[in-house]
């Protein structure tokens, strides 16, 4: 793996040159500080750049075109990092070095991306209103599909309850209250602040010629030179007086008890990797505590185990059990952090640890998404790290860091949704 990086253009280009892959995947993604008034239009405005282009004014004659790529793919989505909004769009297309008549289609793939997101279709200064009206159809049906996803329902309630009045606890995917009040004009005023005052990054993975594929770029993005410098990781803190407890009430029979946490420790933070060893004793995986003592032993839940969002300093334990368990459950998670805390592991443990988030991050660089991933981690890190360097830092890990970094580990706010049955 080959990584170069280019920033001369208004944007910054990152090309990174693999053999694994007879694909090309290119990502462009569009970045702000991500803000309550604007984060439903954000969320909408990539679906409807995908759906109609000046030169294809439906989604199926983009569909179309695509599959005369040799089944090029295009899709588009948002996502929160820490204190940033990120519209992205996705391409991955057959690399030309392995097709007979040698078609220049990642030029024409690039081309492809530039009508997306330059060349929309615009009816009288504004997006089409059908199309605006479909798509606001689509993500108002999306956003409700999340209350009957419990589990991503109660950890959706969980953030917003923890980070109240913090810009973490915006929905990155917005609000329906919102979605009435958008229409093709007041959606473009969206997209030209995106691409005005967005900080722009393009990556391009696989088997390619660094300066073809910049000068590609150089041909067809043009954007204006912006001194833009989001800070993506979000240090917004606060002191914890008393843990916060809130519990909602519906007609289920499964219980989703969540609990958030402050690490306290962040991407590019010393004890960084040490708090991934600790996650990955702690809940990380089906050997960990929570998995090993609350699930099998205990068979105090259906599932339990922990996340990191490193992007912010926080840790979520999402775990199903009966209701009338609540009380049992809360103890045992407990007791598994306060042993972390405690040094009360052994060297299998930490062992175990370590190879699964080996493994974890070998796998994922058998995938171009991964490579990606890596890079833009990297830009956060005060030394980018290779893959071999990440790995020989993770085996470097030891027992007193982990127990330092565990008792930075502070219990914020415990989130239950429970059935309407069961009363205390």
């Amino acid at each position: 793996m080959e990584v170069r990086q280019f920033d001369d253009l208004g944007y910054s280009l990152t090309t990174i040159k693999t053999d694994k892959f007879k694909t090309n995947l290119i990502s462009v993604s569009f970045q702000s500080e991500i803000n309550r008034e604007t984060v439903t239009k954000r969320s909408l405005l990539p679906y409807v750049l995908r759906s109609a282009t000046e030169k294809y004014p439906s989604k199926k004659e983009i569909n179309t075109y695509l599959e005369s790529l040799y089944g090029a793919s295009l899709s588009t989505t948002v996502e929160k990092r820490g204190q940033t909004h990120n519209i992205k769009f996705y391409l991955s297309l057959a690399n030309e070095k392995f097709l007979g008549n040698r078609e220049p289609l990642l030029e024409e793939g690039v081309e492809l991306l530039k009508d997306v997101i330059l060349k929309p279709l615009v009816i009288d200064g504004g997006f089409k209103e059908q199309v605006v009206e479909i798509e606001k159809r689509l993500l108002k049906e999306y956003i409700e599909s999340i209350y009957d996803d419990k589990v991503s329902y109660a950890l959706q309630k969980l953030v917003e309850n923890m980070c109240e009045g913090e810009t973490f606890s915006i929905n990155s995917i917005g609000y329906v209250d919102d979605l009435e009040q958008i229409n093709g004009q007041t959606l473009m005023e969206t997209y030209e602040q995106m691409l005005n005052e967005n900080q722009v990054n393009i990556t391009v993975v696989g088997d390619i010629d660094h300066d073809k594929v910049y000068e590609i770029f150089k041909n067809h993005f043009d954007f204006a030179h912006r001194s833009v410098n989001l800070q993506v990781v979000d240090h917004q803190d606060k002191e914890i007086e008393e843990v916060k407890v809130v519990k909602e009430e519906q007609d289920i029979s499964q219980g989703k008890l969540n609990i958030g946490y402050r690490t306290h420790t962040r991407i590019g933070d010393e004890d960084y990797l040490p708090l991934l060893v600790f996650n990955g004793m702690f809940g990380g995986y089906a050997h960990s505590k929570l998995f090993m003592n609350v699930r099998e032993k205990a068979s105090l839940c259906y599932y339990c185990a922990s996340r990191l969002d490193n992007y912010k300093g926080v840790m979520y334990v999402y775990s199903g059990i009966e209701s009338q368990n609540y009380e049992k459950a809360l103890k045992i998670i407990d007791e598994q952090l306060k042993d972390m805390v405690a040094g009360n592991f052994t060297d299998k443990e930490i062992d175990l640890a370590k190879k699964s988030l080996i493994n974890s991050k070998l796998e994922s660089m058998d995938q171009a998404s991964g490579m990606m991933a890596h890079e833009a981690l990297n830009k956060l890190l005060p030394t980018p790290l290779t893959v071999e360097e990440w790995v020989n830092q993770v085996n470097l890990v030891t027992a007193e860091q982990i127990v330092s970094v565990a008792k930075k580990i502070k219990e914020d706010t415990i989130f239950f949704l429970t059935g309407k049955e069961v009363t205390e």
